[in-house]
């Protein structure tokens, strides 16, 4: 554990903090030993703050649980303690007072600020980025082979448009998918469909009520198929 000598002639060790549940975390105990406080002090100051800070507050920040104090001679003992979370710690360390207290606050600030800047890192995963490399390198194999058929067919390829899709399944793994759209083609998320229609489409009847054709004779289709599908429960027959 690295220490730092502060501007008392106190050297301050820097405080081990613990995640837990995805947030940094430290323990009663342990500000007890730091502050130089009795436990039971530390505790009943935590109590306390119930009656000060919103309930909902001191529950997030301020969780119960059981540490094991060593008796000596091989004895342990399960002591209660609190999880307490950096907000709940800076509530707490407000009554500690004093040069020394001052020096411990800061460290524990640091150490928070530290560990909390660790977990807001993007995870390094070699798995995921070795997947996502094969992945690539196939979408760019399809796309190549795509624009080397349309050469081939003398088709003009520079305005060609494609959609890409990734698959991952436990038979193939990553699976890079490229498909051919349409130049005059609509690609667009569902929830901006009916936009596209207001924008555009109204204005060409013809090409709208096609499209309205479409869509009941599909919406047709579906419902034939549900009616096939569905159990025919309580059913009378006539002879």
């Amino acid at each position: 554990m690295s220490q730092a000598t502060t501007g008392t002639s106190v050297a301050i060790a820097a405080p081990s903090l613990q995640i837990f549940e995805g947030h940094v975390t430290t323990t009663s105990n342990q500000i007890a030993k730091h502050f130089g406080k009795e436990h039971k002090i530390v505790m009943r100051a935590i109590r306390n703050l119930r009656n000060t800070v919103d309930a909902d507050f001191y529950e997030c920040n301020f969780a119960p649980i059981q540490i094991v104090t060593d008796l000596g001679v091989g004895r342990t003992r399960q002591d209660p303690a609190y999880r307490i979370t950096r907000d709940g710690f800076v509530f707490l360390a407000m009554g500690f007072t004093g040069k020394e207290a001052a020096a411990w606050k800061v460290a524990y600030l640091t150490a928070f600020n530290r560990m909390e800047a660790e977990l807001q890192k993007p995870a390094y995963d070699p798995d995921q980025i070795a997947l996502a490399h094969r992945a690539a390198l196939v979408a760019t194999a399809e796309v190549y082979q795509s624009v080397f058929d349309a050469v081939m067919h003398a088709q003009d390829w520079q305005l060609n448009r494609y959609m890409l899709r990734f698959d991952v399944t436990a038979e193939e793994g990553a699976v890079a998918r490229v498909k051919p759209v349409d130049r005059n083609a609509y690609v667009m998320p569902i929830d901006r469909f009916h936009c596209a229609i207001e924008d555009s489409l109204a204005v060409d009847v013809q090409t709208l009520t096609q499209l309205a054709s479409t869509c009941t004779a599909r919406l047709g289709r579906m419902a034939a198929r549900n009616v096939v599908a569905a159990p025919q429960q309580g059913s009378l027959q006539l002879r």
